[in-house]
Order: C-alpha cells, then structure tokens, then sequence
C-alpha cells in the first residue's frame, strides 16, 4: 500500500473511531444506564436521528417509588446525561410489560445492518433511523423498532425487528409513506449517477467520497509540510489559492 493510501486510510480510520466514541449502542447504553436504575424494570430504551447510531438514548423504568412511577435516564458519550423521575408524558407506560434482560441478545447495530439490508434491497433510501426497544403487549418478546427518514424528515419506512433472535417481526413497511424520488424516499442518486437504498452517506458510494474528502485533507497537509521543507510539493492537492 502507498504511502498516500496508508495516510488516507489511517484519517479515515481516525474520524470513524472519533464517532464511535462518542455514540454507544442500544445495550451499552443500557448497561450504563442500568448503574442507577436502582433495580427498576426496563420498559423501553429510545433513541433518535441515529447515523446509524443516534448520540443520546433514553432509557425508561418503571419504577414504584418514584413519581409517576417512571424513572428517565438519558446515556450520551457512555455515561448519564441525566436522571429524572417525571410527573408528565408518560402516562401509562410503567404499566407496560417489562423487557427480560437475559433474553436480550441483538443489539441496535444489529437491528439496523437488518433494516439497511431492507432498505437497500427495496430501494428505500434515508438519512436517519429513529430507535425504540419495547416488550410486545401480546407476546411479550422484546422488539426493536426502527423507523427510518428521508433528509426533509419524512417517514419512509418501518420495520420490527425481534431483539431475543433477530428475526423480522414485521417487514419494512413503507405504505404509510410511500417513498418517491420527488420526496427524496427511494431511488436516492449517487455522485456517479447510480440509484441506492440503505442510508445515504454510508452506501452507495458516498462513503467513497467522504473517504477521499479525508484522504484530500490529508494529504493536503503533509504536502503542505513537504513544501515548506523541501520547496516542492509532490503529495496531494495544491493548496485553493495556487
């Protein structure tokens, strides 16, 4: 590998670990928000705009003793945002069934490779998944449901997805929002003209182009350094201004 790559790929590699860090799964977060649910039964987890992976979740238990009987427990970055017992907003839902921790067993990364592989075969494109993890009211089995939108925040699907096996619950569901070119839904058109599903931004192309936007700064950079210490630049892009 050149060195040209090797610098490309290690910029790249060091904004996707940067973003990483500071978004956590579904079930980190519940790990991090279980250290002060004070022993309280889970009743839903969450989170929104995720890129996949949304930046806060929020993690509901019900609780007898607090008020309301709903603790709140928002998890960011890896540790408690916040912690509240509300009075409002929430009627009814300490009386939803509880989730079984121990049989949790797919993640949200795992529900959304399973809903992106939906959206990419029906060629359904979106720009954000919103989370939900909930005991079905009928059965009782923990399912995620990821709702997914287009760049102006319209709906374009939904799909349910079992968090114990993993098995679709119920397909992606685009008849309430039918997604149309004109609306931005499907049919999403890459730089090179091709049309995708999935997320827009890492199909399709598009994580090509951010790759090279990071391997241009890069290399931007270093030749930069090369000019001021040898008088030439022979690594990446001239400077705009040149």
């Amino acid at each position: 590998m050149s060195v040209r790559w090797t610098l490309a790929l290690l910029g790249l590699t060091v904004c996707v670990s940067e973003a990483l860090a500071q978004e956590a799964s579904g079930f980190a977060a519940l790990r991090t928000a279980r250290k002060v649910s004070d022993g309280a039964g889970l009743v839903e987890m969450t989170g929104d705009r995720g890129e996949p992976r949304p930046q806060e979740w929020k993690v509901l238990f019900s609780d007898p003793k607090a008020r309301g009987g709903v603790r709140e427990v928002t998890v960011a970055g890896g540790v408690v945002a916040a912690e509240r017992t509300p009075l409002r907003g929430y009627a009814g839902v300490g009386a939803r069934p509880q989730i079984s921790i121990s049989r949790l067993n797919v993640d949200s990364d795992a529900a959304f490779q399973t809903a992106n592989q939906q959206a990419r075969d029906r060629l359904v494109g979106f720009h954000w998944a919103d989370y939900t993890l909930r005991a079905d009211n009928v059965t009782g089995v923990a399912v995620w449901v990821l709702r997914l939108y287009n760049h102006m925040g319209v709906q374009v699907g939904v799909i349910h997805i079992s968090a114990e096996d993993g098995s679709v619950v119920m397909p992606l569901d685009v008849s309430e929002h039918p997604p149309t070119e004109q609306s931005g839904g499907a049919m999403e058109n890459t730089p090179t003209g091709r049309q995708i599903g999935g997320l827009i931004g890492t199909v399709g192309g598009v994580l090509e182009n951010t790759a090279n936007k990071v391997k241009n700064t890069t290399l931007r950079t270093v030749g930069t350094v090369q000019e001021v210490l040898t008088g030439e630049r022979t690594i990446g892009p001239q400077d705009e201004d040149e």
